[in-house]
């Protein structure tokens, strides 16, 4: 292996890395709010993947299936030419990945959540910069970064970027009928606590009486008035 060799690769391997991180900063920048929505939905991973699966494994079947049967067809009218029915079978196949790579973001905002660094609440991208470099190493380990954990970023992103569309038009749907609804109802205030009565026989009733009669002593005393101070007596002058 040559120095040429490695170097392709790695260049190779860093233009992918590049390429993720373009996909993810541009759903960050042109749907912050999908983007959240889809980190929420990581939170649980097993239906985000049912969805994603459920999504993207007929749309690919369908778009390459296509997409070979129209080059077959090409093949036995010697056409070499790429029409609109390759065309087709192209976008139904690619653009599931595509928007599993942008829902993906919502995962990578998820990782840059957990390495906070001062200054993300005024810069969130950053978060999302963070979470997608470890993501994408993570994707380089052998076997299991290309077998299983890549797949499973692009599959569980497009479910993500589903439900978080499905959510965010229920939402929508939510503040339009409170819209019409008009002005919200008023909200009940609270009715009064009743005073508590007391027991005449109960043991704190009979303090608070005991505290509440004058004790004989002081009505015996007689109300003492403040004394004013005397005035000094002036000199008798002298005769």
């Amino acid at each position: 292996m040559t120095i040429a060799t490695v170097l392709t690769v790695f260049l190779v391997i860093l233009g992918v890395m590049l390429v993720f991180q373009a996909y993810w900063l541009f759903g960050t920048a042109l749907f912050p709010r999908m983007v959240g929505q889809a980190r929420d939905r990581y939170k649980t991973p097993i239906r985000t993947t049912l969805i994603g699966l459920a999504v993207i494994v007929p749309t690919f079947l369908i778009g390459f299936v296509w997409l070979g049967q129209s080059l077959v067809w090409l093949d036995q009218k010697d056409g070499d030419t790429f029409n609109i029915s390759n065309g087709i079978g192209l976008v139904i196949g690619v653009v599931p990945l595509m928007l599993g790579a942008i829902g993906s973001a919502g995962l990578c905002q998820l990782i840059g959540l957990g390495l906070p660094v001062p200054g993300d609440q005024s810069q969130n991208w950053r978060r999302v910069w963070r979470g997608g470099w470890v993501l994408n190493f993570c994707y380089l380990l052998p076997f299991a970064g290309w077998f299983v954990i890549l797949p499973w970023g692009i599959i569980s992103g497009c479910g993500a970027f589903v439900t978080s569309l499905s959510g965010r038009g229920n939402d929508r749907s939510n503040d339009r009928s409170r819209g019409r609804g008009g002005s919200r109802p008023p909200r009940k205030s609270s009715a009064p606590e009743s005073v508590a009565k007391l027991d005449d026989d109960s043991p704190r009733s009979s303090r608070l009486q005991r505290s509440q009669i004058p004790s004989g002593d002081s009505e015996n005393k007689p109300s003492q008035r403040p004394r004013r101070p005397r005035r000094p007596s002036r000199p008798k002058p002298e005769e």
